[in-house]
């Protein structure tokens, strides 16, 4: 099947309305599922019907920006709410910085699995800076 990714509709700031913000997930828990309706989440891959990041990045195509609150903010400390309002907010894959298996694989480097816990037991707030700090010590062993 050849690679087609659905179009990028970046939403302008001005068009977020309170309700999408209301809208979106600040928990697994308050996700709710809904496979004809819901949009799905990069990281997650779960089509739901929270609001999902947008970015601005006009290189951004399909889904890659969307990112859901729980996602964002666990594996990267970054809030959705405050992403939607940023006219300038690019993406994690736009930025380089992601850690979904599918853009680690890409990069010929192993999925990270569910890291949170982990990052959260070392001190961490989120994935990404507990992958950045290790990646750090690994290069200040060389």
């Amino acid at each position: 099947r050849p690679h087609q990714s659905k179009p990028h509709i970046v939403r302008p700031v001005e068009e977020i309305t309170e309700d999408d913000l209301q809208l979106v997930a600040d928990n697994m828990t308050d996700k709710v599922y809904n496979s004809i309706t819901g949009s799905t989440c990069h990281q997650c891959r779960q089509k739901t019907v929270d609001t999902k990041t947008c970015c601005r990045s006009e290189h951004c195509r399909g889904i890659q920006g969307q990112f859901c609150g729980p996602c964002l903010r666990n594996r990267y400390g970054e809030d959705v709410r405050k992403a939607l309002l940023d006219p300038e907010w690019r993406c994690p894959p736009c930025r380089g910085i992601c850690n979904c298996s599918f853009c680690r694989q890409r990069e010929g480097r192993c999925p990270t699995g569910i890291l949170f816990p982990l990052a959260q037991y070392h001190g961490f707030s989120d994935v990404h800076s507990y992958l950045s700090s290790l990646n750090q010590s690994f290069i200040a062993m060389k």
